[in-house]
């Protein structure tokens, strides 16, 4: 039922969806203060008929992201003072001696994100909490007691009805037929029921996401598919089961299954298929889920081979024999239901959530799970009403999730379906952080690519391009370079080919592949105008200076920290990284740009290559080669200038991430092949090595220098991240309020360099640091520094605690490594290497 019959003619907001993201939304908006909020749904209120009315509602908190884990408990303690959520305690089971190493680092995230309580469990400790479950089977498990099962449909019910108290409309059965726009706004929003005009449209439909994309020409990455749930009889090990105090919830995943009682029913969801992927135009409408006798649109009817045949690629048994292997009473029980429901995937398998670039006013809320689905309306409220992304008040990084992370080749249908596939394949799979996917590869790929194919480069996929990590030809100098063992996790996908690059650059010179950092060109009357304003540095230097920024939203969370280099009176070129830096800070850039044609704002995504030679030998291989006098006097550190090497047209800049003397050199992406070709060449009697980005992101933490997206991100200010030098507050940008309110308060925590006290030792990110029993902060970023010779690892801790030779520890597989804070940078800290 709607509240009242007829659909206003206009309204401040609409929201299209009226499941548990959209009623979240519409709950947290109205919470902040607006009042003009109509949600409508195609389906009744509030079955809608989309996931939210069929999805078993497992709130598992833990995940490997900050954010993901932040969503869920923050749904988890909505859903609790709403009355839609039942606290019964939730376990993770590892059935190989993997899958337990991996729980044990999955209790430390946990820890690291702030979840109370998380601990490991014994076999026989599993089978107290859940009788049924065979405990030869396992190893043990990982239990979470404020784990549990949400309510969607009454709490999106409970959530409307506070919404409605504040002024909020909502009509179900009402479909949404149309979004129109006008030069490059939202006017309005068209239903089977009348045209809504409309200030903001919130999209939060989830599996037909990408039907509302093709409404207004955007590109909306996200396929819908299915998996299965049943549901039995009644097992003799929940006979006379309370229904006030239920079992934890439980999940398999080395089998790809979940289980969850339903009174003295068992219940299984199972991804242990192949991918059933769904065009959303075919999800069925009213006619034909009748003819199928389905309830809702987001249902599929089930599939038995898909069951008890096994279709999963990954997997050596069917999904029906691992529940009995894992639960034996199923053996002989029936199943009561079964169905195939819908949910989504995107190509990463994050959220879509934010504001869309091309047309104002259209906002996105999409692929969330129940799980999230309090924390991602939460989130968006805030940045709809605030200007920026909030959770539960606070700065939040909403990077992983933002709708213009994708690169343009993520809305063809192979790119989506692809990936979209694999996301579903390797949802509950046991992956290593640095493994690579295998299908949509090659995409895009530097000039450089087939020489490094020669050497032996291992490439990752980085936003399509293909970016070369270690070459294999540079494992024959290990006779010249030792490089510590590592561990077989942290080994895994991993050479020790960066040990010797990392020590390389150090002692000659290396070569490194930077095409992927891109150069985002402002010129024009107004350029240094709109970077004043952008940007936390003063700008306005000489042409050909150089300097180091970082651009802050309005809360002075960390955008991005970039290098700008003033190449004319008119004319910067602003770097950053490249995949989603690329799209997300260019977009920041031209969204502030003026409209009166001052400015103009290019994007060198794809049409310019670079190559950095860093070393103490990198002047004597460049200076043969470039027109450029390279001397410290011609050519300062810090500074830029356009140049021919050979016949090459040239942008040189004098710095080095990896810590040395050095330049990165950009051209015309068409020079590339002359262009490495020639360094490498001139390298030779130098002993050049070409540098795969492992060892640069090793060697740049020696130097401190900071990595946008681990230890810059926008939960953090300048000063917290330790680039204040790198704030002028003569100048006026975008979040210099915030910063002053900073400066004055104090900060309260730091990022701050630790080593490991155990020579060798290395980490990797995600895992506690403490003090005692105290949880102190996480390691944002980790590796080994092989010029120091000890394990790093970089995390923001309480300011009292950064203080240098404080003994503390870090909590990682279940073991305590001692550590100790440091000073910065860990390696040469007069600059001596960077300006000789």
């Amino acid at each position: 039922m709607s509240t009242g019959n007829t659909i206003p003619e206009s309204a401040g907001t609409v929201i299209v969806g009226a499941g548990c993201v959209g009623c979240s939304a519409a709950y947290h908006l109205t919470e902040l203060g607006r009042e003009d909020v109509v949600v409508v749904d195609q389906g009744p209120l509030f079955e809608t008929g989309g996931s939210t009315s069929h999805a078993p509602g497992l709130v598992f908190q833990t995940t490997g992201g900050k954010l993901m884990t932040r969503m869920a408990s923050y749904t988890r303690d909505l859903y609790s003072d709403l009355d839609g959520f039942r606290t019964c305690g939730g376990i993770e089971v590892a059935a190989t001696d993997d899958r337990w190493e991996y729980l044990k680092r999955k209790r430390e995230w946990g820890r690291s994100y702030g979840l109370e309580g998380g601990r490991l469990l014994s076999p026989a400790e599993v089978t107290e909490y859940v009788p049924q479950v065979n405990e030869d089977a396992i190893h043990g498990g990982y239990y979470v007691p404020t784990d549990g099962k949400a309510h969607a449909v009454d709490a999106s019910a409970t959530m409307a009805e506070r919404a409605r108290e504040r002024g909020a409309r909502f009509f179900g059965e009402t479909t949404v037929t149309d979004l129109e726009t006008s030069g490059g706004e939202l006017e309005a929003v068209v239903t089977d029921r009348g045209r809504i005009e409309a200030d903001e449209v919130l999209v939060a439909t989830n599996i037909w996401g990408p039907l509302f994309g093709e409404m207004v020409d955007v590109d909306i990455p996200l396929v819908p598919c299915a998996h299965q749930y049943l549901v039995s009889d009644e097992l003799e090990a929940l006979d006379g089961a309370s229904q006030e105090i239920e079992q934890p919830i439980l999940r398999h995943q080395d089998q790809s299954l979940y289980f969850r009682q339903h009174g003295e029913s068992y219940g299984i969801g199972s991804y242990n298929h192949e991918p059933l992927l769904v065009d959303p135009e075919d999800i069925y409408g009213p006619e034909k889920l009748e003819d199928l006798g389905l309830e809702y649109p987001s249902l599929r009817e089930f599939t038995e081979e898909h069951f008890y045949e096994n279709t999963h690629p990954d997997h050596d048994r069917a999904a029906y024999d691992a529940a009995c292997e894992l639960v034996p009473e199923l053996r002989d029980a029936e199943f009561e239901s079964a169905i195939n429901g819908m949910f989504c995937f995107t190509p990463d398998g994050m959220p879509i959530l934010g504001p869309t670039e091309e047309i104002d006013g259209l906002w996105w809320a999409l692929a969330i799970w129940v799980t999230q689905s309090g924390g991602a309306g939460n989130l968006v409220a805030h940045w709809m009403e605030d200007g920026v992304p909030r959770l539960d008040g606070e700065r939040v990084d909403a990077t992983p999730a933002h709708v213009s992370r994708f690169q343009p080749h993520a809305g063809s249908q192979a790119y989506t379906r692809g990936r979209g596939a694999q996301q579903y394949q390797e949802v509950y799979q046991l992956i290593h952080p640095r493994e690579q996917p295998q299908g949509q590869r090659s995409l895009r790929r530097s000039p450089f690519y087939d020489r490094q194919k020669e050497l032996g480069a291992e490439f990752y996929d980085a936003g399509g391009w293909e970016v070369p990590q270690w070459y294999e030809t540079n494992e024959a100098l290990l006779e010249e370079y030792d490089v510590p063992d590592r561990p077989d996790w942290l080994d895994r996908n991993w050479s020790k080919a960066q040990g010797v690059e990392h020590q390389a650059v150090r002692d000659r010179v290396a070569m490194v592949d930077m095409t992927t950092y891109t150069g985002i060109e402002v010129t024009g009357d107004g350029a240094t105008d709109l970077l004043q304003g952008l940007l936390t540095n003063d700008v306005d230097v000489s042409p050909g200076r150089i300097r180091y920024a970082a651009m802050c939203n309005e809360d002075g969370g960390i955008l991005a920290d970039v290098t700008v280099a003033r190449l004319a009176a008119d004319r910067y070129m602003v770097f950053t990284g490249g995949g989603n830096s690329a799209t997300l800070h260019s977009r920041w850039i031209r969204e502030h740009a003026p409209d009166d044609g001052s400015v103009s704002v290019t994007t060198h995504d794809s049409s310019m290559c670079g190559i950095g030679v860093f070393g103490p030998e990198a002047r004597n291989v460049l200076s043969s080669l470039v027109e450029a006098d390279l001397s410290n006097d011609a050519f300062p550190f810090y500074t830029a200038q356009e140049t021919y090497l050979e016949s090459i047209p040239v942008t040189m800049l004098r710095l080095s991430y990896a810590g040395e003397l050095g330049w990165e050199l950009y051209a015309p992406m068409e020079y590339g092949a002359q262009l490495w070709e020639a360094i490498e060449d001139a390298g030779e009697e130098h002993g050049i090595v070409p540098m795969g980005w492992a060892a640069l992101d090793s060697t740049s933490m020696e130097k401190g220098f900071r990595l946008w997206g681990t230890d810059v991100t926008p939960e953090y200010d300048p000063y917290e991240a330790g680039i204040g030098f790198a704030v002028d507050l003569e100048t006026d940008f975008v979040g210099k309020e915030a910063l002053l309110e900073t400066r004055e308060a104090g900060i309260d925590r730091q990022i701050t360099p630790i080593t490991l006290d155990e020579p060798g030792a290395v980490v990797d990110a995600g895992h506690p640091v403490m003090d005692g029993d105290d949880v102190l902060g996480y390691v944002a970023r980790a590796d080994y520094g092989y010029a120091i010779d000890a394990g790093i690892a970089y995390a923001y801790l309480p300011a009292e605690y950064a203080e240098a030779g404080r003994a503390l520890e870090i909590s990682y597989e279940n073991e305590r490594l001692p550590a100790t804070v440091r000073d910065e940078p860990l390696f040469d800290p007069d600059r001596e290497k960077m300006l000789r």
